[in-house]
């Protein structure tokens, strides 16, 4: 009886696990770059969980503005920031007071040659991240990939560290910038308000048994003619 109550407690803690991980996938649905969690279990009603990012792309859509930059298809932008470098898809970019490309944090953006500095009015950012303004072609974003994305690590505001070798990174195969568009997040607000409904109902049911289990304890306790 004991045991069977433990593991009931277990399913309710396991629901409340993911509730919490799809009420976060919701908060983030317009957020630029923003990869889903999923979040899977051993067994029914098991605590042994197993979370990890779904990589798969967000829809793009244009915003007319030129710094703005969307990765369609593999590949990660590098920032350089006060923890070091970091990867992101959030290519809502803008420049600072010296002419450097950086994030809304201030954070510089990366290229093949270091921070990437423009000097003239007009940008135009190839398919390949070949960044050219008045002056002429500078430098390329550096763009890049992992043998193991299970290894990147979310930091907040789209931002990634890999806890991987640096081996394992390399440079993107073919990557397809697209300027003047966004990344939005990959997260599908109906599917998970279908997996929090079920989420809910399961922890309901969980919390019954609990009820019904303690309820029938306690009569044996009181009455031990029912023993």
């Amino acid at each position: 009886m004991i045991s069977g109550v433990f593991r009931l407690m277990d399913g309710s803690l396991a629901q409340q696990l993911r509730f919490e991980n799809i009420s976060n996938n919701l908060a983030n649905i317009n957020t630029n770059g923003f990869k889903k969690d999923t979040l899977s279990f051993d067994k029914a009603l098991s605590m042994n969980s197993h979370s990890r990012i779904d990589f798969s792309s967000g829809p793009i859509v244009h915003t007319g503005n030129k710094l703005d930059l969307a990765l369609e298809g593999k590949g990660f932008f590098k920032i350089q920031t006060s923890e070091g470098v970091r990867y992101t898809r959030d290519g809502a970019f803008t420049l600072d007071n010296q002419g450097g490309l950086v994030t809304r944090g201030g954070e510089p953006v990366l290229g093949e040659n270091g921070p990437i500095v423009v000097s003239g009015k007009t940008i135009r950012i190839t398919r390949e991240g070949l960044i050219a303004d008045d002056n002429g072609p500078g430098d390329t974003l550096a763009i890049v990939d992992f043998h193991q994305p299970e290894l990147l690590k979310k930091e907040g505001s789209s931002r990634y560290v890999y806890a991987g070798e640096q081996r394992d990174i390399f440079k993107a195969q073919n990557p397809n910038v697209q300027q003047s568009y966004l990344e939005k997040s990959n997260v599908n607000p109906s599917e998970e308000m279908i997996k929090m409904i079920e989420a809910y109902r399961t922890f309901e049911s969980v919390q019954k048994a609990i009820q019904s289990m303690d309820e029938v304890t306690n009569k044996m306790v009181n009455d031990p003619g029912l023993i």
